[in-house]
């Protein structure tokens, strides 16, 4: 893969996929009992703040337009979880992003709250990659220059509409000019138990699920491999943009690694 420059002629595309089913209201271990639905939610509400932060280069100016972001949410129906004037938009820039925040969390630090969680229905995740697939379709055609995009699917459950690696494939098949879309998954946990990060190989996964998912996730660029190895992964040639079994920490560390373009960033 090429790691083509990011900057606003180029700009990088992030899609993250979250699981909005029943089950991820119940508790995630390592995090005090709070649902996977809520510490999902905060984490990615942190992890806009981060990204938006980062595309700010100068005092008083907007966030520089690197990065195109969206959010889809899959449970009881599939949608954009971006609300306010970007409800039912799959993309928006960072730019638009940074104007869009829903409100203020009830907490000492007021962060900013693009969605709140959710936790109802079933796990159509083959639909959520359908619609990531056709947005980034689109989004491509007119970026066929930049970095390619980058999906980020987090979930604790089985599809329930289908075999997801079909439209996972068909993900992984969509490239730039610079290479092929990057398809990370991460399957969190129910039950606790050591988490299985960025492997190089199926084997030891307990189950199908777990595996399948595995051969549909891509292998981590140099960049990422690097990062990944700064925070203490033994990673191995081939290693895969996948976790199994993810606590909190595991779930936050996996996103450091999935969204480490920065160094990429025009300065």
């Amino acid at each position: 893969m090429v790691t083509t420059r990011i900057d606003r002629r180029h700009p990088g595309c992030f899609i993250f996929l979250l699981d909005q089913s029943a089950s991820m209201g119940e508790p995630i271990p390592g995090a005090g009992g709070a649902a996977k639905a809520q510490v999902l939610a905060d984490l990615i509400n942190d992890l806009l703040l981060t990204v938006v932060s980062r595309c700010i280069k100068e005092r008083n100016e907007p966030p520089r337009h690197y990065y195109d972001i969206g959010i889809i949410g899959y449970g009881e129906d599939v949608r954009p979880l971006l609300g306010g004037p970007l409800t039912g938009r799959t993309l928006a820039s960072v730019a638009e992003v940074a104007k869009a925040v829903v409100r203020v969390a009830d907490s000492v630090d007021g962060r900013p709250v693009w969605f709140d969680s959710r936790s109802s229905g079933r796990t159509p995740m083959c639909e959520a990659l359908d619609m990531a697939g056709r947005t980034l379709a689109g989004w491509i055609h007119s970026h066929p220059d930049s970095f390619p995009p980058i999906v980020i699917n987090i979930s604790d459950g089985m599809s329930t509409d289908g075999d997801p690696t079909i439209w996972g494939q068909r993900l992984r098949d969509l490239s730039t000019r610079s290479g092929n879309l990057l398809f990370f998954n991460i399957c969190l946990s129910s039950a606790g138990g050591s988490a299985t990060s960025f492997p190089a190989t199926h084997v030891g996964l307990p189950d199908q699920y777990g595996q399948a998912l595995f051969q549909i996730s891509s292998e981590l660029p140099d960049f990422m491999q690097r990062r990944a190895t700064e925070l203490g992964y033994a990673v191995q040639p081939g290693a895969r943009g996948f976790v199994y079994n993810a606590d909190i920490q595991a779930v936050v560390r996996a996103l450091d690694v999935g969204t480490s373009t920065d160094t990429m960033e025009d300065r």
